[in-house]
């Protein structure tokens, strides 16, 4: 898998995202998904995305704060523990460096609200334990894989049923083929063999 950015600055990055997020949440009184839609609406999300070394690397969270917030940057000491909201930003800024995927799709799978709620136990656990809370939502199960198992057909079953080659449901299924772009023939014939509709299996 393709990281986001050099593993060097992924601590520096997620120190920064758990100290803004408590910052916002506990001295702010922002909400936390009220502070993480103005994360995502800020260019700050951006570049942490990318570390860009100007704002990610060269500000620190106070700044990065401020440049979110739109005001002055406060005289503030972060916690020398880690609160539940620091916990939700270096969980999240983990997961972006190692999904590769934009913070708008991450907070979209699972909402910082949502997060801050496994807390407890995920909290005392290994950081890539997270991995898995995010992954359902990165990753939902496509119409076609659901539709064939709910008929309990393998893919060889469904190939051999419909006359789409095996290696084609399988990209499909994972994704690797937008099954959306597939001719309608092929469209059709899965449509029969699992008793749905086209849209089915393209929605």
């Amino acid at each position: 898998m393709i990281h986001a950015y050099n593993d060097d600055f992924l601590p520096t990055i997620q120190g920064k995202l758990a100290s803004m997020f408590e910052i916002a949440v506990l001295k702010k009184n922002i909400p936390i998904d009220d502070f993480a839609e103005r994360f995502l609406a800020s260019p700050v999300c951006r570049a942490l995305e990318t570390a860009d070394p100007v704002l990610a690397l060269g500000k620190s969270a106070i700044e990065l704060l401020s440049i979110v917030l739109g005001d002055a940057p406060i005289a503030i000491e972060t916690n020398s523990y880690a609160s539940p909201e620091y916990w939700v930003g270096y969980t999240l800024a983990y997961m972006q460096w190692y999904f590769n995927k934009p913070y708008s799709q991450l907070i979209a799978a699972l909402p910082c609200g949502e997060l801050l709620a496994h807390y407890f136990p995920y909290h005392e656990m290994d950081i890539r334990q997270s991995i898995d809370l995010f992954t359902s939502g990165l990753h939902p199960v496509c119409a076609l894989k659901r539709l064939r198992t709910a008929k309990n057909l393998s893919q060889r079953d469904l190939s051999l049923l419909s006359g789409v080659p095996v290696r084609n449901i399988k990209a499909y299924e994972q994704g690797e083929i937008d099954i959306s772009k597939a001719q309608a023939d092929t469209l059709y014939a899965l449509s029969k063999v699992l008793n749905c509709s086209i849209e089915d299996l393209i929605l």
